[in-house]
C-alpha cells in the first residue's frame, strides 16, 4: 500500500491510501488496489484541472520518511 498527498488547486489537501496511484495523459490522478489475484482496479479518479501537485511517500535509504513529488506532466505510476 502507498501513501499519497494530493495538493488540490482550492488549496486544501487530499491524502489517500491505495496500492498505486497513476497519472493519465490528460492530467488525472487515479488511485487502484489490487485483489488477491493480482488484478488492479481504479476507486478513485481526480480531475487533473483541481490539482496542483501530486507526491508518494516514500523512505529513504536511512529510513526517514518524506514526500517524493511525482511529475505534472506526463504519464505516471507510484506505489
Amino acid at each position: 500500500m502507498g501513501l499519497f498527498l494530493l495538493q488540490m488547486s482550492d488549496e486544501s489537501e487530499m491524502i489517500l491510501t491505495a496500492g498505486r496511484a497513476t497519472r493519465t495523459d490528460t492530467g488525472d490522478i487515479g488511485f487502484e488496489r489490487v485483489d488477491a489475484c493480482g488484478n488492479w482496479s481504479r476507486f478513485c479518479t481526480v480531475a487533473g484541472g483541481q490539482i496542483k501537485a501530486a507526491y508518494a511517500r516514500k523512505t529513504d535509504g536511512d529510513g526517514a520518511e518524506r514526500w517524493e513529488p511525482q511529475p505534472s506532466t506526463g504519464r505516471w505510476w507510484a506505489y
